[in-house]
């Protein structure tokens, strides 16, 4: 076994279909540049440099059970630039770097498609019911569309752009999310299949505006898309404010991402109006981050 091995994981964004996704309609996500790192190392017991989380532990167990270990006698380094509880993947990335980290550790190389599994089994205990799409898009990096009991592909990005996030600086939960739209579904299931069947056909036109490089048309399917996630409660008067407070400032289009009731919004930014932008959000009240897209999923680290 190797005195230590590192690797990390990307966080990410979810472009088109956060939610709708769990209802199995295909959703859209990149990562980001954002990295969470670890490090595991040979120790005299089990020791954690970070907040010890029931997250971290499932990923502990689960790495050593797919190595036939049962020694816990195992330090793990966890650093991170990524931002938790703001729908940035946090979760499926370090997961997925503490399982690389470890199982690496006792000299195995898991393929992508068995640390998408253990990082989907580590998840369940901090989301209720978890879609799958942070550890896909962690797992692979770049582009890809996800879709429930389809799986991933990857998706072809046809010209540059750039994100800016706007952090709300509210924490929030995305199992309550999960739950509540769960709850809007039941009672307007009509409803609920219409908006299932818009947010599909957006996320079919947004493929073809990413394949092309049309930044009009994908800012436009981002406004609809925000639309529909204040349709169904999840957005609030925070996140609103920071998705106007963009578009007002020259994005093309700006949205929320991920679970919703806080975290994070996304605007698309013509470069020209990047500074523009980034100031617009900081006046709201948001926290702005621009974050580049990795195309390294996860990968380990020397």
């Amino acid at each position: 076994m190797k005195t230590f091995c590192s690797a990390s994981a990307p966080g990410k964004v979810i472009l088109f279909g956060e939610h709708f996704v769990v209802y199995g309609e295909p959703a859209i996500a990149v990562a980001l540049n954002l990295r969470v790192k670890v490090t595991a190392y040979r120790s005299q017991s089990t020791f954690i440099e970070g907040s010890r989380t029931a997250l971290i532990d499932k990923a502990i167990d689960v790495a050593l059970k797919a190595v036939n270990s049962k020694d816990r006698n195992i330090r793990v380094k966890i650093e991170s630039n990524l931002p938790v509880s703001v729908g940035l993947g946090s979760s499926a990335a370090t997961a997925l770097a503490v399982i690389a980290a470890i199982t690496g550790l006792f000299g195995v190389e898991l393929s992508r498609d068995e640390l998408f599994k253990m990082a989907l089994e580590c998840e369940k205990t901090v989301h209720v019911n978890p879609s799958g799409i942070d550890p896909a898009v962690s797992v692979n990096g770049g582009a890809v569309l996800y879709q429930r009991g389809v799986g991933i592909k990857p998706v072809k990005l046809g010209g540059e752009f750039t994100l800016i996030i706007g952090n709300t600086g509210e924490s929030r939960s995305t199992g309550a999310m999960v739950e509540k739209v769960r709850v809007f579904a039941e009672k307007r299931r009509d409803i609920m299949d219409g908006l299932r069947k818009t947010c599909s056909s957006i996320v079919s036109r947004a493929l073809e505006a990413l394949e092309k490089g049309d930044l009009e048309e994908l800012g436009l399917l981002m406004n609809v898309n925000h639309g529909l996630l204040e349709a169904i409660g999840v957005s609030n008067f925070k996140i609103n404010k920071l998705v106007y407070a963009s578009r007002e400032a020259g994005a093309l289009g700006a949205k929320l991402t991920g679970g919703g009731g806080g975290g994070c919004i996304i605007a698309l930014a013509p470069r020209e109006r990047l500074k523009s932008i980034v100031e617009a959000i900081r006046q709201a009240g948001g926290e702005p981050i621009i974050a580049p897209i990795s195309r390294t999923g996860v990968t380990y680290e020397s």
